[in-house]
């Protein structure tokens, strides 16, 4: 067997086929060629068969390591000329548009990034912290569940900061599956809402327990927007209040035992 062949067989990558391999002293090198006849644009999937030029560089990609070698791509890709987005350069079906990373590559960082911190995953696939950060929006794009709202009924809010709390990002998870399922920047009432405004109102109302802490911005969108659901404090804040706050006739210490409980 040719090392193309065996390659090609690897890889298994669709719509290119493998021309030539270059073993390196730290990576290998795979020079590929598309099969396919019609050009794509990488911004709306038009499709034609007039090739506008060839672009003038060969185009490069990193791709799962290969033991101890980096494994790159590399190809020379035409361009076409899209009725709405002008001159692109042709998509490829094994990289999202605009990477220099393989879908393959892209889809294991994002799941790296569930297990562990950026330092550790730079570590473990040689990339640095930025082209992490944009793999993650890059797969978020393009890859979220867009059924990950549905069949809502106990959820929790929260926020999470960084940078000595100057910057604040808002998680709402799913109690029932214990899976993080929205985030947005902030921590405010109105942050909070555009969550509300994604789940739609029919959802919204399906919604029987939300879980926070005693913040009066998401007590407030709450309230308003999903106003079937028993808000449940978190017992964290609840006694951290209750320690802080002074005992007079007619303070609430805090919700019942019920309403603490059911946030978990």
């Amino acid at each position: 067997m040719r090392v193309t062949t065996a390659f090609s067989r690897m890889l298994a990558l669709d719509g290119v086929r493998v021309w030539h391999v270059a073993f390196g002293a730290e990576a290998i090198t795979v020079s590929l060629a598309p099969r396919r006849r019609a050009l794509v644009c990488p911004e709306c999937g038009y499709k034609t068969m007039a090739r506008y030029d060839t672009r003038p560089v060969v185009s490069r990609w990193r791709h799962l390591d290969l033991g101890i070698w980096r494994l790159e791509l590399t190809s020379t890709l035409r361009r076409l000329c899209c009725p709405s987005h002008g001159v692109r350069t042709e998509a490829v079906p094994f990289a999202r548009a605009g990477s220099r990373f393989t879908a393959d590559f892209e889809d294991l960082v994002a799941w790296l990034a569930t297990a562990m911190d950026k330092t550790a995953i730079c570590a473990l696939v040689r990339i640095d912290w930025d082209s992490v950060g944009r793999i993650l929006t890059r797969v978020m794009s393009t890859s979220i569940d867009l059924t990950r709202l549905d069949g809502l009924f106990r959820i929790g809010i929260d926020d999470v900061s960084w940078r000595r709390h100057h910057h604040y990002l808002t998680l709402v998870s799913d109690h029932d599956t214990s899976r993080i399922v929205w985030g947005a920047p902030g921590r405010d009432t109105a942050t909070a809402d555009s969550f509300f405004d994604e789940l739609g109102e029919q959802r919204s109302g399906q919604l029987e327990a939300v879980s926070a802490d005693m913040a009066a911005a998401y007590t407030n969108s709450v309230k308003a927007r999903a106003t079937k659901a028993v808000i449940c404090y978190d017992p964290f804040h609840v006694v951290q209040v209750r320690r802080e706050a002074p005992c007079v006739r007619g303070w609430v210490r805090g919700p019942p035992r019920w309403a603490v409980a059911a946030a978990w």
